[in-house]
């Protein structure tokens, strides 16, 4: 029951959010589901191909590309896996004007929150891109590596690579869970 109760959240916000972003948005590349290596690989080339219907320069796609694979990598590797092991996610790339939202979801645990959100307005609380700087050098030297793999210097560099805050949404699903969004924006011109 618990396991349904999670994937129906996942669907329902997702849909929502599609809902959403198509009345002023162009979606550009969708998912919904469990993420594997090889399905990664599909993502990333399904959002090179569909920046490169616009006419968005050079810099701005590679800035687009880098956060989606970024996100997509996060969201294998750091997303948590419920009682039933499995990944809950959904990735969106949609376009508004100037603009490319990435936005991406996946589970994670209730003791994480407060870490993750100390940890996202701490980078969100820089005005400029050197203070950011500074801040991703010192926690490359001088943070540990997790039991995952990483640093700690996955939403830096996204926030760095954007020029933008990030945005985050937490919603509580049970006991043990909750629904992690996080939105990246990138200015095409």
């Amino acid at each position: 029951m618990e396991m349904e109760q999670k994937k129906y959240h996942f669907e329902t916000r997702y849909q929502r959010l599609l809902e959403n972003l198509q009345v002023s948005k162009t979606i550009l590349v969708n998912y919904n589901g469990q993420l594997s290596q090889d399905l990664i690989s599909q993502l990333e080339t399904r959002v090179e191909d569909s920046i490169s219907n616009f006419q968005i320069p050079k810099s701005p796609v590679k800035k687009i590309f880098f956060i989606s694979v970024e996100t997509l990598q996060n969201m294998l590797i750091h997303g948590n896996k419920d009682h039933a092991g499995n990944q809950h996610n959904y990735f969106i790339v949609s376009k508004n004007g100037t603009c490319v939202e990435i936005t991406s979801a996946n589970l994670i645990s209730n003791d994480t929150i407060d870490f993750l959100n100390e940890k996202i307005n701490k980078i969100n609380s820089f005005e400029n891109d050197l203070g950011l700087k500074e801040y991703y050098m010192d926690q490359l030297t001088n943070n540990h590596i997790s039991e995952k793999g990483g640093a700690g210097l996955g939403f830096i560099t996204m926030a760095m690579k954007s020029g933008n805050k990030l945005k985050v949404v937490f919603e509580k699903i049970c006991n043990d869970f909750s629904l992690f969004e996080l939105t990246s924006v990138v200015k095409t011109e």
